[in-house]
């Protein structure tokens, strides 16, 4: 007989909910069912307020949680202290889906008719974008944010950040966050300085350090890790007028020495 704790059941059901919702999310980019887009904005629509209805939830009772008077090791994630409800959108490449097909990109692209009606969408229905590194200082402030806030991010600084969503960014005046890696700037398919400075002097582009040569910082000694850091951190700054404290890790990778 096992006694039921009913703050954990309530937790794992609202965690499998947000997964569940994840998985079935329509991949609104690549065309692969005959429907027409309106009808897969229409799908974005709908999770994203109910990603965010839920994830608010999670957040709200996460400091109401009762310890178990017998806890058992769970690998279940738990919540604890201060807690913010901020969606993170995740995007790589946003451009018109016949150049994502010319190119073979189509994988991690988002069609940039697509992008401008999700951009609408978010600002119509209350949505406040805001950087990183707002949300970072927050967290840390455990201070409140605007209602409704949500973090665009824009990863590895690809020239279609520059050439189809900035002048979206712009026409909604919605903030958004590149996470660059320096040492990519300037080649192929990929932003240059000119194009990075630009959009720091809008006010809208926050750029967060995404290490000099998207190194996955996890397999690097310490020397490697501290040069692939320190050198992204440098030359963003040379570049932008921003203080870089924010940093991205290249493909989720990381380990202890890294974060040290």
């Amino acid at each position: 007989y096992m006694k039921l704790d009913k703050n954990k059941f309530f937790q794992g059901v609202i965690l499998g909910i947000v997964l569940v919702m994840m998985i079935v999310v329509p991949d609104l980019s690549r065309g692969q069912n005959n429907a027409p887009k309106t009808n897969s904005l229409s799908l974005y629509n709908a999770n994203i307020d109910f990603i965010y209805s839920i994830s608010s939830l999670i957040a709200s009772s996460s400091s109401n949680l009762k310890k178990s008077s017998t806890p058992a090791p769970s690998p279940t994630p738990t919540f604890s202290g201060f807690c913010l409800n901020v969606p993170v959108l995740f995007y790589h490449h946003v451009q018109p889906d016949s150049e994502a097909k010319r190119l073979w990109q189509t994988a991690l692209s988002v069609d940039s008719g697509i992008f401008d009606q999700q951009m609408s969408y978010l600002v119509s229905k209350g949505y406040t974008a805001i950087s990183a590194k707002q949300l970072v200082d927050a967290l840390l402030l455990h201070a409140t944010l605007p209602p409704k806030s949500i973090v665009l991010t824009f990863d590895d600084g690809y020239k279609d950040a520059y050439t189809y969503a900035y002048p979206i960014l712009q026409k909604y005046h919605v903030t958004a966050n590149l996470m660059i890696a320096t040492g990519l700037v300037g080649g192929s398919d990929y932003l240059s300085w000119g194009d990075i400075e630009e959009m720091s002097r809008s006010g809208l582009v926050y750029f967060t350090n995404h290490t000099w040569s998207h190194y996955p910082i996890d397999q690097g000694g310490y020397d490697k890790v501290k040069y692939e850091i320190e050198t992204g951190r440098k030359q963003l700054e040379e570049h932008v007028n921003q203080i870089v404290n924010i940093f991205t890790y290249p493909y989720g990778s990381f380990n202890n020495e890294a974060i040290r």
